[in-house]
């Protein structure tokens, strides 16, 4: 089967090697996943069992203009010129491994490995991205897969890719500056930026960067930075110190710690979770939430410690984060999004999120009697372990695979995984998870030889 973001060209190698036929047998060497004939689909849907539809999604055909290019040469786009090709320094090198949109200047890291991708022939010197990079990348391949149904993503990512252009022209070495630590932008290649867009990965990733709201705001905690006290008004402390004081109900009436706190805060009525960005926001909430718990709980958290708590040190702070942190206040709708996160945690009888991290995280196979149910085509599949832990990890700690032991696994992936599987496996593996979860609870109590027999026939 096709792995997730795996280009038609890359399942037309595996698959021709697969059968003992030539390469060109399968799919010429010219051809560049896009304007496929219908012809050469159908040679690789017979021999993979694919359906039409299943064999265009692997090629740039299912995106629309703002993505793929317009006209026979796909200009004005984010394709690069078919000549242009990046690959991963780690993991191409090593395995092979391809993406689709490596073949457009949306995504100029490899989130697998998080680093920056290379023109194929450099030399491949692994150096890795910068997490404001990673965090655009990851926003802009989930506009670019909602682009395919919604006109409001293709406006978006038109406007950004003429952003881009205008600043490849006019960026000069002052502009260095405003990327700190980015890489070092390539003038002369980001001058070529016209009708395709530039073929240095490392210069569009910071283009990218530069041209995206700026993060200035959220540089350094507020209570660092000058002049941030007006941000806040009398109202918003108020409303931090109400919101604490009913924290504190919960704290003594109904045992409520910052363990129950999942890395991702369920968004407002009406929100989808998976839309671009999604993620950061949720798990900022997260991450505040579990600060005010450990203050309700008379214990002083920083953001880091919160963050690591979650299992995702390291992502970038927000005005939420750093007004709660400083004792500033607490906006209106942030204290809304809260209150309501707080509300559906009660409801759900304060489950211990903590404990389901410290549980799966050292899950590293499924177990036998998983593998047994199941039929070999379905686990036949070379990343059916790796998806199905994810899906696991994703549906019982309620967080991004950012916060999982495989934080390069990305998380639309996970989705594509969940909407491939049959009912019945969806059922199993959730069955998995919760036996996972309770022989854990079973091995902190007494246990008798029955018990460990249960436990043993499980898993082996």
């Amino acid at each position: 089967m096709p792995r997730p973001g795996e280009p038609l060209s890359s399942y037309a190698v595996r698959l021709a090697d697969a059968n003992g036929l030539p390469r060109g047998r399968v799919l010429p060497a010219w051809r560049h996943d896009i304007d496929v004939p219908a012809g050469e689909l159908s040679t690789i849907g017979s021999l993979a069992a694919l359906d039409p539809d299943e064999a265009t999604s692997l090629t740039m055909d299912r995106y629309p203009l703002a993505v793929r290019g317009h006209g026979p040469q796909r200009r004005h786009g984010w394709r690069l010129h078919h000549r242009v090709a990046w690959v991963c320094p780690s993991c191409t090198v090593s395995t092979g491994h391809r993406d689709l949109l490596w073949q457009t200047a949306l995504m100029p890291v490899c989130l697998r490995c998080s680093c920056y991708l290379i023109r194929a022939g450099s030399p491949h010197v692994v150096v890795p991205s910068h997490p404001r990079v990673v965090e655009v990348v990851e926003y802009l391949t989930a506009l670019a897969e909602a682009s395919v149904e919604d006109r409001g993503a293709r406006q978006v990512l038109y406007r950004r890719r003429r952003r881009c252009q205008d600043l490849a022209a006019t960026i000069g070495h002052d502009s260095f500056d405003r990327g700190g630590d980015l890489p070092a932008v390539d003038l002369d290649a980001v001058r070529r930026w016209g009708a395709y867009p530039c073929s240095d990965p490392a210069s569009v990733a910071t283009l990218l960067v530069l041209t995206g709201p700026r993060r200035d705001r959220c540089s350094k905690p507020a209570h660092l930075r000058g002049g941030q006290s007006s941000v806040f008004t009398d109202a918003d402390r108020d409303r931090l110190d109400w919101f604490l004081t009913r924290l504190r109900h919960h704290v003594e009436h109904d045992d409520l710690r910052p363990g129950h706190v999942p890395t991702m805060l369920t968004p407002p009525q009406g929100d989808d979770a998976r839309k671009p960005g999604a993620w950061l926001s949720l798990t900022r909430a997260a991450t505040a939430m579990h600060m005010l718990i450990s203050q309700a709980t008379d214990h002083s958290e920083t953001p880091g410690a919160a963050m690591t708590a979650l299992g995702v040190p390291g992502i970038p702070s927000c005005a939420l984060i750093d007004g709660i942190y400083a004792g500033k206040g607490l906006r209106e709708q942030d204290g809304g999004l809260l209150t309501t996160a707080l509300q559906e945690l009660l409801a759900n009888g304060l489950v211990d999120y903590q404990h389901r991290r410290d549980t799966l995280r050292p899950v590293t196979r499924l177990p036998g009697t998983t593998l047994r149910r199941l039929p070999p085509t379905v686990t036949s599949a070379p990343d059916f372990q790796a998806l199905a832990l994810a899906w696991v990890w994703t549906r019982f700690t309620h967080g991004p695979m950012r916060s999982s032991p495989w934080p390069t696994t990305p998380d639309r992936d996970v989705a594509a995984f969940d909407r491939r599987i049959d009912p019945e496996t969806r059922l199993l593996l959730h069955e998995t998870g919760q036996h996972l979860l309770a022989d854990t609870d079973l091995l902190q109590i007494p246990t008798t030889q029955t018990t460990w027999a249960g436990i043993d026939t499980r898993h082996g």
